[in-house]
C-alpha cells in the first residue's frame, strides 16, 4: 500500500472517531441539560404546599428541622438549601427548613443573688438589666428581692429585666431591757454588749436609794430599738 493511500485511511478513521465521540458527548450533554431542573423559590411558604411544588419541578422535598425566624411565619419556609434558582438533576434533594417564629428563652432566676452577681448571671443568659429600683432595710444584705419578668418567663434573646434590689441590709432590732433599779455598772456591761452606744451618764441626788443605782432610761424597756441605738441613763449619787 502507497504511504499517501495509507495516511488518508488513517485520516479517515481517526476523523470517524473524533465524530463518534462529538456525537457521543453531544448525546450525553442533551441528556444532562434535558434532566437539569432549577429549584424553585418556595420559601414564604407553608411547609406542605412547599414540598407539593418541590416534587412538581422534578425534585424531593424534605422538611428538616425547624430554625427560629421572628419574619416568617411559623410553619412556614424560613430557608431552603440548595437555594432557588440552583441548577440541580431531576430526583436531588431540596431541604426545607421552617420557621419556628421569633427565637425564645426563659428568663433566669437572680432573686436573693448580690446586685453585681445578679447583673452577670442575666448578661451569661443574653438577656439586659432594663432597670434597677432600689428600696432598704428589707432584707439582711444586699440582694435582689424581686424580679420582672419573673423566673422561667419565655422571652426573646436580649430582652430587658427590672429588679428591686436590697440597697442597705436593715437593722436588727432589739426588745430594750430593764435597767432601772441596777446597778451602774451592771447596766453598762448589758448595754455595751448588745452594741448599743452608752450617752453620757447622768448622776443625779435621790435621797433613800443607794448610789450608783440606775434610776431612769431612754429608751424605756420594753420598746423596740435598733443595733446601735444611743442609751442613757440616770444614776443616783
Amino acid at each position: 500500500m502507497k504511504a499517501s493511500t495509507f495516511f488518508r485511511a488513517l485520516a479517515g478513521l481517526v476523523g470517524m472517531g473524533a465524530g463518534a465521540g462529538l456525537a457521543l458527548w453531544l448525546v450525553l450533554w442533551i441528556n444532562l441539560r434535558s434532566s437539569a431542573v432549577r429549584a424553585p423559590d418556595v420559601r414564604g411558604l407553608e411547609s406542605a404546599r412547599a414540598v407539593a411544588l418541590v416534587q412538581e419541578a422534578g425534585l424531593v422535598g424534605r422538611v428538616q428541622e425547624g430554625v427560629f425566624d421572628a419574619n416568617v411565619v411559623v410553619g412556614h419556609v424560613a430557608s431552603q438549601r440548595p437555594t432557588a434558582g440552583s441548577e440541580l438533576k431531576r430526583g436531588d434533594t431540596v431541604m426545607l427548613y421552617p420557621s419556628l417564629g421569633q427565637a425564645v428563652q426563659r428568663v433566669a432566676n437572680v432573686t436573693g443573688l448580690p446586685d453585681s452577681l445578679a447583673e452577670a448571671e442575666l448578661e451569661a443568659a443574653h438577656l439586659t438589666l432594663a432597670r434597677r429600683c432600689e428600696v432598704e432595710g428589707e432584707a439582711d444584705g444586699a440582694v435582689v428581692l424581686a424580679q420582672m419578668p419573673v423566673a422561667g418567663t419565655l422571652v426573646a434573646p436580649g430582652s430587658g429585666v427590672t429588679v428591686l434590689v436590697n440597697r442597705a441590709p436593715r437593722a436588727r432590732r432589739f426588745v430594750m431591757p430593764e435597767f432601772v433599779g441596777t446597778r451602774e455598772a451592771d447596766a453598762t456591761r448589758v448595754i455595751r454588749a448588745l452594741g448599743f452606744q452608752l450617752a453620757a451618764v447622768q448622776r443625779v441626788p435621790y435621797p433613800g436609794i443607794p448610789a450608783e443605782t440606775v434610776l431612769r432610761q431612754d429608751p424605756g424597756a420594753g420598746g423596740p430599738v435598733a443595733e446601735g441605738a444611743v442609751v442613757a441613763i440616770w444614776v443616783g449619787r
